[in-house]
């Protein structure tokens, strides 16, 4: 099996200390940052590292225009990158404040200050060691979930989590509910893969189970025989796939235990960003406790199904943000991605 996906994650907490300089400081959290999820693993993000900040940039060249049209999903991604280096900077005790710019011309997102990165003395706080090691470990997991109810004690800390203002979380566990929800999602699938152009785009983020590319897709994520992933990027581009996607996703919705939403009363860039933060945070909290997650986001994203999960959910609220938890066996291989250093804006 190629390690590489893995040898991005053997991150030694104790090398931070052996970094000299706090420009290479802040590179080493970066490591943890970069192990954030997004949309179709496109990774788009860019760092201009400073003495004592990172400024976070998105790629032009990432952007997925049919899919994420209004780039929801693209600050989505962001926030939870920022919500990794967060953490990773108050694991070193080194974290000061961010700040947050949302759309501008420079494509700056925001730029997040540290403080004290000159100490040679170690100084971690045991508080966030759970939370540094769920970054190492979290993937985006495919499947059927067991039929395994997730604990209240669980559920209960979640809330806990959300210190945004405007932002709500929303835990559905009836069964009638989750279905409908699964049907929704098939139907926006439906929706997005009769277009030719969504399709090409797709297409373009796939890769083989053998494929050495270091973003987009490989088919063992998607639980994919190895073979069939060798041609599945060119079925999709030229054929509507649609009806089979549509049942894959639906038994893998209908499967869970829990749906866990994210809405909002805004609907901007800052808004997503913080909702990025927010779910990255959750899903955490959920592989800290053994609990994978699994993103499915059509429901929300295509035309106005959004406002058939806006009545399930009896709010007027945006729903940003739509994830499955609950228990696998199987444990996911981790998908391949760029090196800090790809990533380092001079």
């Amino acid at each position: 099996m190629d390690t590489k996906a893995y040898d991005i994650r053997d991150i030694k907490w104790s090398d931070f200390y052996s970094e000299k300089s706090s420009e290479d400081r802040i590179k080493f959290l970066l490591k943890y940052a970069i192990l954030a999820p997004s949309t179709h693993n496109s990774q788009p993000w860019l760092f201009k590292v400073t003495n004592n900040s990172c400024k976070i940039y998105f790629d032009n060249s990432k952007r997925i225009i049919e899919a994420d049209p209004i780039e929801r999903d693209l600050y989505i991604s962001f926030g939870c990158l920022i919500e990794n280096l967060i953490i990773a900077g108050r694991y070193f005790n080194v974290f000061d404040r961010a700040e947050y710019f949302g759309k501008q011309d420079n494509n700056c997102v925001a730029e997040i200050f540290f403080k004290n990165l000159e100490d040679q003395k170690e100084n971690t706080l045991d508080q966030f060691t759970a939370w540094i090691d769920a970054i190492l470990e979290r993937v985006n997991a495919r499947g059927i979930f067991e039929k395994r109810s997730i604990e209240k004690k669980i559920l209960d800390n979640i809330n806990q989590l959300n210190t945004f203002p405007g932002l709500e979380i929303h835990l559905i566990t009836k069964n009638e509910k989750i279905r409908e929800i699964a049907s929704l999602t098939a139907e926006g699938l439906k929706f997005a893969y009769a277009s030719r152009a969504f399709r090409k785009e797709m297409a373009k983020w796939m890769n083989s189970s053998f494929s050495k590319r270091e973003e987009g897709i490989p088919g063992y994520s998607l639980r994919m025989p190895t073979l069939i992933s060798l041609f599945f990027p060119t079925l999709i581009k030229f054929f509507n796939l649609s009806k089979w996607v549509a049942i894959l996703n639906y038994r893998s919705i209908s499967s869970a235990q829990l749906i866990c939403i994210i809405s909002a009363e805004e609907n901007n860039p800052i808004t997503w960003i913080k909702v990025g933060q927010l779910f990255e945070r959750i899903t955490l909290h959920f592989k800290i406790n053994d609990i994978k997650t699994s993103v499915f986001v059509a429901s929300i994203e295509m035309g106005e199904l959004y406002k058939r999960i806006q009545q399930i959910l009896g709010t007027a609220r945006i729903p940003h943000m739509l994830f499955c938890a609950g228990y696998m066996t199987f444990n996911q291989r981790p998908n391949l991605r760029h090196s800090v250093e790809n990533k380092i804006m001079e």
